[in-house]
């Protein structure tokens, strides 16, 4: 039987914690519109360690990738330069966030998460523009 949606935004988001969160701590909201992961590592590149990090999913989700994620609006390179596709100031509806957009072209999911494009693609995407943004 297949998965609901919501099925599979929580195991995806239970599988990108553990990969990609110190704590493995993860939310989920109850409507499948976001999923936060907490303590996501970031590269040496940036004024904190880890921060948390909230994927805004499409209402199609898994059809449609998500294209915006947000996190600390303190988040710096240590270098003190800008950071492209990082917004710090309030955008949307997600106050006290920094926006950041991924533009994800390429997108193909699968019935098992763990092959197809999932929410682990969309954290290694995410930790892999931390690493451009910060060189």
């Amino acid at each position: 039987m297949p998965w609901s949606r919501l099925e599979r935004i929580r195991t995806e988001a239970i599988y990108a914690a553990a990969r990609y969160s110190r704590s493995r701590r993860v939310d989920i909201d109850p409507d499948g519109g976001w999923v936060v992961i907490y303590d996501f590592e970031l590269p040496p590149y940036y004024n904190y360690e880890t921060v948390d990090i909230l994927i805004e999913l499409p209402p199609d989700y898994p059809a449609t990738p998500p294209q915006w994620f947000y996190t600390d609006p303190g988040l710096r390179r240590r270098d003190g330069k800008a950071m492209s596709h990082y917004f710090q100031h309030q955008l949307r509806e997600r106050s006290g966030w920094a926006a950041c957009c991924l533009h994800i072209r390429s997108w193909a999911p699968t019935a098992d998460p763990l092959q197809g494009h999932s929410l682990l693609s969309v954290c290694r995407l995410i930790y892999d523009a931390f690493v451009r943004w910060g060189r």
